[in-house]
């Protein structure tokens, strides 16, 4: 007959076998990929065309929205096309009150962009995720506030989710670090005609829409409050949600802690973002680089002691050996 003690020692091993059987049969999502800007630009078959660079954005957003983005005072615009975050900078120091309904339009600008026929890298990369059985280690990440690869994955039946914790949910995580132009508070309101200054917050839950049509009708009629959107300025600051956006950063930062291998696909190395560059800089994780050859080496060694590698300056032209590094995970 067991005693109390030997019960309870029995308990714990058997909950410690489930335990251990759980871990082999869920790995870990310790494959984090994390996109730039540079990544939704080179996916190609993207209507109606190209997200744009940074450094392309603010004639985008003037061509669209004339009337707003197109009529800021001269010295504005010059900065914004010079550099857009300084722009943004001198926006948020002068008229701020104004940052809302740029914010609601530039979101109306990004919606637009979706995947043609399945064939963006996206695509192709979610196939060679599938072939070589990594889907199931993949975090995806991005800075950026397009839905392409959100879409690209729905298009390939592929569930993901935005929020839930990286090993809670089937989905494949797609962590929008900066926001995004589909994500909108809940629990607070604005109706349309309310003014607020940059530096206001509005703390509540998220919720995200991929219909174009209910984004759209959100932001130019149902609410005065942007979507979720980091300002595009040094520091990134957040006005809607920022606590579920902080959070994710805060577990981005966890997984990139306990990562195999992060690929950085079309963001290059911006140190002063210190949330995204000084968690990769600490990883022990095999580092794999595509975007600008000069700037990742000068931080790779500053940082990293030169620990990365350097695929190629373009994702089209990286494709080849970015998945042949897939397929040397996958053996592992």
């Amino acid at each position: 007959m067991l005693t109390i003690r030997s019960e309870l020692i029995w308990s714990a091993l058997i909950r410690r076998c489930k335990e251990v059987r759980y871990c082999l049969l869920t790995r870990e999502r310790d494959i984090v990929f994390l996109f730039g800007a540079g990544a939704s630009h080179g996916a190609g078959n993207i209507l109606p065309e190209s997200p744009p660079l940074g450094f392309q954005l603010y004639a985008e957003l003037a061509r669209v929205h004339p009337g707003s983005w197109g009529r800021l005072p001269a010295e504005i615009r010059r900065a914004l096309q010079s550099n857009f975050e300084d722009g943004m900078q001198l926006i948020y120091d002068r008229m701020s009150l104004v940052i809302p309904e740029l914010m609601r339009q530039m979101a109306v600008y990004f919606v637009q962009f979706r995947p043609a026929s399945g064939r963006t890298l996206y695509c192709s990369l979610i196939d060679a995720l599938t072939r070589y059985g990594l889907l199931d280690r993949v975090l995806f990440s991005t800075l950026n506030y397009d839905c392409v690869l959100e879409l690209s994955m729905l298009g390939r039946g592929i569930r993901f989710n935005y929020f839930e914790a990286a090993d809670s949910n089937p989905g494949v995580p797609v962590w929008k670090l900066h926001g995004s132009c589909n994500m909108f508070a809940t629990g607070v309101e604005a109706t349309p005609g309310v003014q607020y200054t940059a530096g206001a917050t509005f703390e509540g839950g998220l919720r995200a829409s991929l219909e174009v049509n209910e984004i759209m009708e959100t932001c130019l009629v149902k609410t005065a409050l942007a979507p979720a959107m980091a300002l595009y300025m040094r520091g990134k600051p957040l006005n809607i949600s920022p606590g579920v956006i902080r959070s994710l950063q805060a577990r981005w930062k966890e997984a990139v802690s306990r990562s195999t291998a992060i690929f950085c696909v079309g963001v290059n190395p911006y140190p002063d973002d210190v949330h995204i560059w000084q968690p990769m800089a600490e990883s022990a994780a095999n580092l794999h680089f595509i975007g600008g050859k000069a700037l990742f080496e000068a931080w790779l060694a500053q940082f990293r002691a030169g620990r990365g590698e350097f695929i190629d300056d373009r994702f089209a032209s990286g494709f080849e050996i970015l998945g042949r590094r897939l397929a040397e995970y996958a053996a592992q």
